[in-house]
């Protein structure tokens, strides 16, 4: 006895749409992660326009580090890595703590639980270390991961270190310059390691040239693993000599191993070889990164505003460009890829301008208002490219 045809499609249609979500994560995390950069963005907005009567850089750095770039982190990575190691999915239960930990790192920062907010944090890491490790180790493995990739434990060690770090601080534990360090290794040498680990894959993808080979294909493959391994240390060095006073070698040779394993490592010397927007405001966002810790290093009195640079300029532009390739590929919009799609211009045009009004904001007589200014563009930027992508991102 054969079951009716609507019947047998009603019947397998909740496993597929679990499929979907399980193979193709970023369909959750990306958008999770521009509602965190909201909460994290709008704190300014707020401030501005006086819906609110205080406002803290901490919340405001901590949620855009630790929950919106992290979300799309984890979007990425749980795409790509069964995809390239050739193994299966991320489980249910999986997904569902590393969602929780980034909802719990949110919502501890809004009600000033640091270290709450920091333990989340640092659960996230580990379920994400151990998520990564269970496909780069276990046997079953069709494919290695590129040598670039020795980065990814790199920054997650240096976020445990910094997590530990701030709260740790929080409890009066350790001196509150331990506490800086902490934020220096969560908001740059997380990211900055995984751009350059992360890059040395996508960059190649996104401009059309070969993927790079498997870690130990070959001796030379085993040469740049350790080579990126000394950049991965040579970041945490460096962020080391910031906190011990060195306020201008630091960033300088950061931007220096930044500039290397981008250009180098992820070929971003050389111009996409294939036609897009989204292209050019990732290859964009690369060199931002480097020029946003330079300026930092010369104009040591607007290291603040200068910092912009590397995560407005960088950092977000770099999580949405990379974001937008990886939702065209994966949502058969390869030709529209190619071209000038509306929402993504808006995106690049509106994050621009919400950097300069940042710039801005520190040589002007009217501080609060460019850096809400800033805020609102920047999340109109945003809410435009979910309003384009979203509904095709959470149709499963």
């Amino acid at each position: 006895m054969t079951l009716p045809e609507n019947v047998e499609r009603a019947a397998l249609e909740p496993a597929t749409a679990i499929s979907r979500w399980r193979s193709e994560p970023f369909r959750l995390f990306f958008p999770l992660g521009v509602l965190f950069a909201w909460i994290g963005v709008g704190h300014w907005l707020l401030y501005a326009t006086g819906a609110t009567a205080t406002y803290s850089c901490r919340f405001h750095g901590l949620v855009q580090m630790q929950a919106f770039m992290m979300a799309f982190a984890v979007g990425f990575l749980l795409t790509a890595l069964p995809r390239r190691t050739q193994t299966p999915p991320v489980g249910r239960i999986e997904m569902t703590a590393l969602a929780a930990a980034l909802v719990v790192t949110t919502g501890a920062a809004i009600i000033e639980s640091w270290i709450l907010a920091e333990i989340a944090y640092a659960t996230l890491l580990v379920l994400l270390i151990q998520f990564a490790m269970r496909r780069f180790l276990v046997r079953a493995a069709g494919r290695r991961p590129p040598a670039a990739f020795v980065l990814l434990p790199i920054a997650a060690i240096q976020g445990l270190a910094g997590a530990a770090l701030i709260a740790a601080a929080d409890a009066n534990a350790v001196l509150p310059s331990s506490g800086y360090l902490g934020v220096l290794l969560v908001e740059q040498g997380v990211f900055l390691c995984l751009a350059v680990g992360i890059g040395s894959l996508v960059l190649p993808l996104i401009g059309g040239a070969p993927p790079p080979p498997d870690l130990g294909s070959t001796p030379r493959e085993a040469w740049k693993a350790l080579a990126y391994a000394a950049a991965g240390v040579a970041i945490f060095a460096s962020l080391l000599l910031e906190q011990l006073g060195f306020e201008r070698s630091g960033p300088l040779f950061r931007a220096m191993v930044v500039a290397i394993g981008l250009g180098f490592g992820g070929g971003a010397l050389r111009l996409p070889g294939k036609p897009g927007v989204h292209r050019k405001l990732v290859w964009l966002a690369v060199w931002l990164m480097p020029v946003g810790l330079i300026a930092s290093a010369i104009w040591p009195d607007y290291r603040v505003p200068a910092l912009h640079i590397l995560y407005i300029g960088g950092f977000s532009l770099m999580a949405f460009g990379v974001a937008t390739h990886v939702a065209m590929s994966h949502l058969n919009m390869e030709q529209l890829a190619l071209g000038r799609p509306p929402a993504v211009i808006v995106l690049g045009a509106a994050f621009v301008i919400a950097l300069c009004a940042r710039l801005a904001a520190d040589a002007s007589d009217t501080y609060f208002i460019h850096v809400g200014w800033a805020a609102a563009v920047w999340i109109l930027g945003s809410a435009v490219w979910l309003a384009f992508f979203g509904p095709k991102l959470l149709r499963s």
